[in-house]
């Protein structure tokens, strides 16, 4: 049986790293040039042989022929494609033979067989680039056992410290090409991810780019020849770009030699020519910053401290930004090249909760449960980078837009479940859902991951069916779709289709292109909220929570959410609106105060019918929370069916002194009322809000 490592597949240099089974701690494994970093760069030779890592980088410095480089900023796109002596290579390709050739060559290192790995993406990588990635990994010969965040796995390695206080540390991770910025809590036992955002095509080859165009220009100033109009020498000077920004780390002024055809040139740079030419670079890291504060509600005196990853934190510059915003200087003991490999090295050999997954040999090769404490071991939780949505139908009917479902820094693994109403026929019934990734609007304005067709819909009786669709982050951060048909019960096959080349259709109007779609349902929910005198102290504390975790979870453009209060009489706090920040902050003051008294005589019912009666929602609910006796049962029992009669449905739920029997009378239907504990309150509004759904569109194309 081989062992698991952790493989940092960089842009520019990627790395592999082990745990050593006599200390515990991870380590790099040393290329054979005694190196921890491995260049990303493959050389393809006409004898079929490929070169890779130094000897591939050697090959790109003179500007030989069927050298590839950066390919991990192509991952997961379709329209990537290069042909190389006669066959077509794509990003994920690309990145399997250099996986392939990093595996075969630890492994002569070590002398031990790469059974497994845990390899590190970009905390920005959508959805189609994580499975590149992990299916490059399988085709190199890996069990992938699982992706993580580059910034994640740095804050794994920052453990390493043993830090005895909590921390609120930002992630600085600029590598050779993507840049990301995470804010994590890192205590003895967990990494608690906040939020993270960034860049993926934003890195040190920018920087690169920066210096390569001032040599050129320079170099026509002062010869008079545009050396850009030669590829071959463009490609040797951005290798020698690199090289010069790595001289600029410890030398004010450097002076570049450049031999073209018979002139025998220089250019010199400075560190402040340097700066003043990449300035720009260091303003997109800081929007992205930026971004990612506003997220969070944050700013930089809630950090103690920032931990820079990547090669290209090297940088004067970058040390000087982070400590100008910061007031401190970053946080040490952590390689900026080396950490995301020990990290990811240290995460494929722990579970999700920290505990050790390693076993170890014993006497004549058994196996014997771990007894090796692996060093910087902690539980973890991370969160999405993008807000996963699907394109629907707006609540006017005339354009589309997002429809967010799970909200970008949502922790990892989330699954949020919306009903279809979908109008089903004798035969091909078939359910079109177009996957977003992104928080705008406009549909176009954010990824479309997939597009995916639910199948075998069953006809029934009814005008319409239900579709459960679930909508599943991993904890890869890899979108899964599921589907259930309500009224059989039944689990319903998913395909996945190509998204169509052109997706104009979506910036025009759903009545010009939609030939068949199930009708956009605008939904009413009306909280009615006991608070008679035997819900003060913790029961109205629990039922604040809940309600605020079920406007979370329910949020969505097509529902609006009102709050009534009874207990002597009603009061209504809030008709039914769609601004879920006035909707919790109602929620937030209900205290038991006397407004509506202290007893129990009045219901909620008669006031709920007229305020839905009157609205023009296509679905209209009342939720109502108490903990007591009613009593006038008997009026309130007819005043709910009242509103069943007018189309609206009342959901009940009880718990403490509640009479079931009571709540199955008021509520619409025997499943729409239940008996809870007061400490299950949350749980119970979320199996409510999953049942009310976003009752939004599905989308058929002709």
């Amino acid at each position: 049986m081989g062992i698991r490592v952790g493989i940092d597949l960089g842009t520019t240099f990627s790395a592999i790293a082990m745990i050593d089974k006599q200390t515990g701690k991870p380590v790099i494994i040393k290329n054979s040039f005694n190196g921890s970093l491995t260049p990303s760069v493959l050389c393809f030779e006409r004898n079929g042989n490929i070169m890779f890592g130094e000897d591939a980088k050697n090959m790109q410095l003179i500007g030989a022929e069927n050298t590839v480089a950066f390919f991990k900023r192509s991952m997961g796109k379709d329209m990537f494609a290069l042909d190389i002596l006669g066959k077509t290579y794509n990003a994920t390709d690309l990145s399997a033979l250099l996986l392939k050739n990093l595996k075969r060559e630890a492994e002569q290192q070590i002398n031990e067989k790469i059974d497994a790995a845990v390899i590190t993406v970009p905390a920005y990588f959508t959805h189609k680039e994580r499975e590149a990635t992990i299916a490059a990994g399988k085709s190199a010969g890996l069990n992938v056992i699982s992706i993580i965040n580059e910034p994640t796995a740095a804050a794994f390695a920052y453990g390493l410290n043993e830090k005895d206080d909590e921390q609120t540390v930002l992630i600085y991770d600029l590598g050779g090409g993507t840049f990301d910025v995470t804010i994590a809590r890192i205590n003895q036992t967990e990494v608690n991810v906040l939020g993270s955002d960034g860049n993926h095509e934003l890195g040190g080859k920018d920087w690169d780019d920066c210096i390569a165009r001032y040599l050129v220009n320079e170099f026509y100033e002062k010869y008079g020849i545009d050396l850009s109009e030669d590829e071959e020498k463009v490609t040797s000077l951005l290798v020698l770009a690199e090289t010069v920004k790595k001289q600029l780390t410890s030398s004010g002024t450097v002076t570049v030699p450049i031999n073209y055809k018979d002139i025998k040139g220089t250019v010199e740079i400075t560190e402040e020519t340097f700066q003043s030419i990449s300035q720009f670079l260091i303003g997109t890291t800081r929007d992205v910053i930026d971004r990612l504060f506003d997220s969070l509600s944050m700013d930089w005196s809630n950090i103690d401290g920032v931990i820079l990853v990547g090669g290209s934190t090297r940088m004067r510059m970058i040390h000087d930004y982070v400590r100008n915003m910061s007031g401190k200087e970053p946080l040490g003991g952590v390689d900026v090249d080396e950490a995301v490999a020990l990290g990811a090295a240290i995460r494929a050999n722990i579970t999700e909760k920290g505990q050790t997954a390693l076993t170890i040999t014993g006497l004549f090769g058994r196996k014997k449960d771990a007894e090796l404490m692996i060093q910087g071991a902690k539980a973890v939780t991370d969160v999405t980078a993008h807000s996963l949505g699907m394109i629907a139908i707006s609540p006017d009917g005339e354009r589309y837009i997002n429809s967010i479902i799970t909200k970008k820094n949502s922790k990892i693994p989330v699954a949020n479940t919306r009903p279809y109403h979908f109008r089903t026929r004798t035969k091909d019934n078939e359910l079109e859902i177009y996957v977003l990734q992104g928080e705008h609007d406009r549909p176009l304005d954010n990824t479309i991951i997939n597009k995916y067709v639910v199948t075998e819909i069953a006809q029934t009786s009814a005008v319409s069916s239900v579709i459960q669709v679930t909508y599943e982050y991993t904890a890869d951060g890899v979108i899964k779709v599921s589907a259930l048909q309500e009224e059989t019960g039944m689990q319903l096959p998913v395909r996945i289709e190509p998204v169509l080349e052109d997706m104009s259709w979506t910036d025009g109007s759903p009545k010009d292109v939609i030939e068949e779609v199930s009708t956009p349902l605008n939904v009413d929910v009306l909280l009615a909220i006991d608070l008679s005198g035997s819900m003060d102290g913790t029961p109205i504390r629990e039922a604040r929570r809940a309600m605020r975790k079920f406007v979370d979870e329910l949020e969505h453009p097509l529902i609006k959410i009102g709050v009534i209060i009874f207990a002597s009489k009603t009061i209504v706090k809030l008709k039914p609106t769609d601004k879920y920040e006035k909707i919790k902050l109602v929620i937030e003051e209900l205290e038991i105060d006397g407004e509506c008294g202290y007893g129990n005589g009045d219901q909620p019912f008669t006031t709920s019918n007229e305020i839905l009666t009157a609205s023009n929602a296509d679905l209209k609910y009342i939720i109502v929370l108490t903990d007591g006796y009613w009593s006038h049962s008997k009026r309130a029992i007819a005043q709910a069916e009242n509103c069943h009669v007018n189309g609206i449905e009342v959901m009940a739920l009880g718990f403490g002194s509640a009479d079931y029997k009571f709540l199955k009378r008021i509520a619409s239907t025997e499943k729409f009322a239940s008996f809870t504990e007061l400490s299950n309150l949350s749980g119970s509004f979320s199996k409510i809000a999953q049942a009310i759904g976003g009752n939004t569109t599905s989308l058929t194309v002709k």
